[in-house]
């Protein structure tokens, strides 16, 4: 939990931990994405 004399300055470090918190899970869904089509597209069904 963050906390500090002044709000603004919490309110301020949570708005840029939550953005941050977005852009790594976009960038994980692409990394999970492109090794989810790597494993399907070597999946031979007999």
């Amino acid at each position: 939990m963050l906390g500090h004399k002044n709000i603004q300055t919490t309110q301020h470090y949570a708005k840029i931990l939550d953005k941050k918190v977005s852009e790594n899970m976009i960038i994980l869904r692409n990394k999970w994405d492109a090794v989810n089509s790597n494993l399907s597209s070597n999946v031979k069904i007999i």
